[in-house]
């Protein structure tokens, strides 16, 4: 293969990393910007983000369609529930869901650059703009797994221990969940800045020292973004599921509408981010074989692959706006732009009556049993009551 007349490795073949060619076709001594790449650890046969076009391709499309999808329909959320201040304190939930909202409304905002990236092949914000921009996006995807994480572990709450429904709505607890979920991100999210090099003054990418640095520091990313969090929402599902099988009550119908909301987030935000993580630990694999093998082989084809894998992450900041239009039902025609805050007015967790809160199970009533029967059959409260109840949560 010959140089073309800068000394560079031509378009489109193995070797080309922007300005800087590939060490075996290297003129000496070696530019500035290269001899500072030359320093990161780099998989056999020097792919970058830029390197397939397929990947280039189906990042751009995935990050103009987060966009116009996710932008308008956080700021809606955010819109809806940031001034939404109920008698009895705004719900735990509702107070994530809206901090969810902020977290992927912050970094769809950056959408347009990596579009620019990714079309133009060239970075356009430099090396300190390269190191902040992932920064950001390390901290909304941390937040948002830990924000996924306390949803589901307040639904769990909310069914098996229902009688933790007042402290679950105590906005002093609310802001220290906050406190720590943000707290976290921002420390969790420094390797990402650490890490981030601009290669040859043209592509952003990760940059480690040695490849005990790379497998370190995309193993530690996906164990505590990925697979611990969702171990444990796994787990709080699991629980709950066991507990609902096993009792003859039932949920009202707004409790259940946010278990459906809750339980459509976390599936989509693991379905969106498992192709990310999976090339992060086959990179982290590919960095401790032998650099000879077809399997550190695979890690150069995993880096070229990132464009496309990151691109599918970002759209998971997009599709929760959506994910609760179709969970709303019928309040979306009843509700109009309100019907946010009566999902959650009517989950039961922003009430304060015993029968009517989250987590609370209440009779299901059928057509062939009048619930005014209930009466003298060890209904503490009467069959008037209950009728009252029913009426309120199945109309």
């Amino acid at each position: 293969m010959g140089l073309d007349k800068e000394g560079l490795a031509p378009e489109g073949r193995k070797g080309n990393l922007g300005p800087c060619p590939s060490p075996e076709y290297a003129p000496w001594p070696l530019p500035a910007p290269c001899r500072r790449m030359s320093a990161c650890y780099r998989p056999p046969g020097n792919e970058t983000l830029l390197s397939w076009t397929a990947s280039r391709a189906t990042g751009t499309a995935f990050l103009l369609l987060a966009a116009l999808l996710g932008l308008p329909g956080n700021g809606f959320v955010v819109w809806s529930l940031a001034g939404w201040r109920p008698t009895r304190g705004r719900p735990l939930a509702a107070t994530l869901v809206l901090h969810l909202a902020v977290a992927d409304g912050a970094v769809l905002l950056l959408s347009p650059l990596f579009v620019a990236f990714l079309t133009g092949r060239a970075w356009p914000l430099g090396q300190a703009g390269c190191k902040a921009v992932y920064y950001v996006c390390a901290l909304s995807m941390y937040a948002s797994v830990l924000l996924t994480g306390l949803l589901s572990l307040q639904r769990c709450l909310a069914v098996t221990r229902p009688f933790l429904a007042p402290r679950l709505r105590s906005p002093a607890l609310a802001r220290r969940l906050l406190l720590a979920v943000w707290l976290a991100a921002l420390v969790l999210a420094i390797p990402a800045a650490v890490y981030r090099h601009l290669w040859g003054d043209r592509v952003c990418q990760l940059c480690h020292p040695s490849a005990v640095h790379a497998a370190a520091h995309l193993s530690l990313e996906t164990l505590t973004a990925f697979v611990l969090p969702f171990g444990m929402v796994l787990g709080c599902y699991g629980v709950t599921l066991a507990r609902l099988r096993g009792a003859r009550w039932g949920a009202g119908r707004q409790g259940t509408r946010v278990g459906r909301l809750v339980s459509a987030i976390v599936l989509a935000f693991g379905l969106l981010w498992a192709p990310y993580h999976a090339v992060n630990l086959l990179q982290a694999v590919a960095a401790l074989a032998p650099r000879d093998g077809s399997l550190a082989r695979l890690g150069g084809a995993g880096q070229a692959a990132r464009a496309g894998t990151t691109a599918l992450a970002f759209f998971s900041s997009s599709v929760n706006p959506v994910l609760y239009v179709f969970t709303a039902g019928d309040l979306l025609p009843r509700a109009g732009p309100r019907f946010l805050t009566r999902l959650f007015e009517g989950s039961g967790d922003a009430r304060g009556g015993s029968r009517s809160r989250e987590g609370t199970m209440e009779l299901r009533t059928t057509p062939r049993l009048k619930v005014g029967q209930g009466k003298g059959n060890g209904d503490p409260g009467g069959g008037g009551g209950m009728e009252k109840d029913a009426q309120e949560w199945d109309p």
